[in-house]
């Protein structure tokens, strides 16, 4: 069972504050600066250990050499109010299990800035198929722009505590990070990107209702790059 804090969602209903409910197993929440600084050591776990590890179901350590990010970021995550970062709790031992970042996308301005037309939308899901957009990477699109990038918002620091996956926690961090980007910081797009060789990533992006449109984005540090031609895939999902 997993309930959110403060919009007092459950699977998709509301509820009213009083109303009695079986104890949760996991709560999510946004973080708070000075409640969750006693967490930085759990948080800078989690994410380098999804990310930079084998112990998950998806990693990238024979791609990427740093760590995805250091406990100075982790520090600094928490207390940047502009990019809300959402938090999972196990509720019986109070501990991180989950991560998700949501970044104003007017701060990346290497994402790109624009979305295709609704006719391409709908033949891309329908058939599966990518326009070709030639090889170049960070380009911009063909299309024409139809959506500032100060009404997207860019998703990162997905991470679930390797012991804690296949409980539906990714799936639930997200519903809340996009519905808190949607009605509250009123963005009408999500944008996330993948490193392209992991395709069981883009899977589950797509699962959770993310279009690939075949746009791509240069890997920032390539010293870091652990192999050729390694870049990310761009996925954008309306809000």
């Amino acid at each position: 069972m997993i309930v959110v804090d403060q919009h007092f969602k459950f699977w998709g209903m509301q509820y009213p504050i009083g109303l009695h409910m079986a104890a949760p197993s996991v709560i999510i929440r946004l973080a708070h600066p000075e409640k969750d600084t006693g967490h930085i050591n759990d948080i800078y776990r989690i994410i380098n250990t999804a990310y930079r590890t084998d112990a998950g179901w998806t990693h990238e350590e024979h791609l990427i050499a740093d760590d995805r990010i250091s406990l100075e970021g982790v520090k600094e995550a928490l207390e940047d109010t502009l990019c809300p970062l959402v938090l999972a709790f196990d509720q019986a031992s109070g501990k991180v299990i989950g991560t998700l970042q949501l970044d104003p996308a007017e701060r990346s301005p290497g994402l790109g800035f624009y979305t295709v037309n609704k006719e391409e939308e709908e033949r891309i899901q329908e058939n599966g198929t990518k326009k070709n957009r030639g090889e170049n990477l960070s380009t911009p699109s063909p299309y024409k722009e139809s959506l500032p990038k100060e009404q997207q918002i860019f998703v990162g620091l997905f991470s679930v505590d390797p012991t804690q996956q296949s409980r539906g926690i990714g799936r639930k961090l997200f519903e809340y990070g996009l519905d808190y980007a949607k009605e509250t910081l009123g963005r009408r797009q999500a944008v996330v990107t993948v490193l392209f060789q992991r395709t069981e990533l883009l899977d589950m992006y797509q699962r959770f209702g993310f279009v690939d449109y075949g746009e791509k984005l240069a890997y920032p540090e390539p010293n870091f790059v652990l192999q050729e031609d390694v870049h990310f895939s761009v996925l954008r999902r309306a809000l």
